[in-house]
This record gives C-alpha cells, sequence and structure tokens, in this order.
C-alpha cells in the first residue's frame, strides 16, 4: 500500500533552494513516482485528471527533486516531490499558477 502525503503551502515551499534547476532532460531518474501518482485520490487532489510529466526540476543543494505533471484544471500542475537521499516520495503539493505567479495566459491551460 502507497502512503500518500498532501505537502502543506511551508512544507513545499521548504523543498525549494535557489537556484532551481530545469533537470527534465538529463535528470536520472531515482525512483518510479507512478505508484504514488496512481494512489492519489484526485477528487481529493483537486483535478479532474493526470497528464504527463512536464518539467523536472532540482534544488540547489540537490535534495529535492520536483516533477511537474500536467493537470485538467486551469493553470494547476501536481507538483510530486522526491527527496533524492531517501530515493522516496517526499509529498505532494497542487501548484496553483494563477494563485503563485497571477499567470493567466491560455497557454497552461489543462497543462
Amino acid at each position: 500500500m502507497v502512503v500518500v502525503r498532501r505537502l502543506q503551502e511551508d512544507e513545499f515551499k521548504a523543498c525549494f533552494v535557489e537556484p532551481m534547476r530545469d533537470v527534465t532532460a538529463t535528470a536520472e531518474v531515482a525512483i518510479d513516482i507512478w505508484p504514488y501518482v496512481e494512489a492519489l485520490d484526485l477528487e481529493e487532489v483537486g483535478v479532474p485528471y493526470l497528464n504527463d510529466v512536464h518539467y523536472a526540476y532540482r534544488d540547489a543543494h540537490n535534495r529535492f527533486d520536483q516533477v511537474l505533471i500536467g493537470t485538467g484544471r486551469f493553470n494547476a500542475l501536481l507538483v510530486i516531490v522526491v527527496d533524492l537521499a531517501k530515493r522516496a516520495v517526499h509529498g505532494h503539493f497542487l501548484l496553483d499558477l494563477t494563485k503563485e505567479y497571477g499567470t493567466t495566459g491560455g497557454h497552461l491551460k489543462s497543462v
């Protein structure tokens, strides 16, 4: 059984150390995140469906990868935070781009 953990905003932000680096094309997969993702209750997360991985970012201290998955919700991404040292999912967070960054562009619709 996979245990899922929704990160609070302060917990999620604690996983950032600037500069975050885009490792989408170069990162080696630390773990398979899909069993964790499949264990999520999408209604509880607040999205109708999930798409593919769009990006992966690594914090400056090489502690966490943040894997961004597109959702069926406008300007929202599901972020799976991977603890690299433990080789385990640390938790997840629904990133609302409009709320966080004021992004309103249609280019992120159903990302």
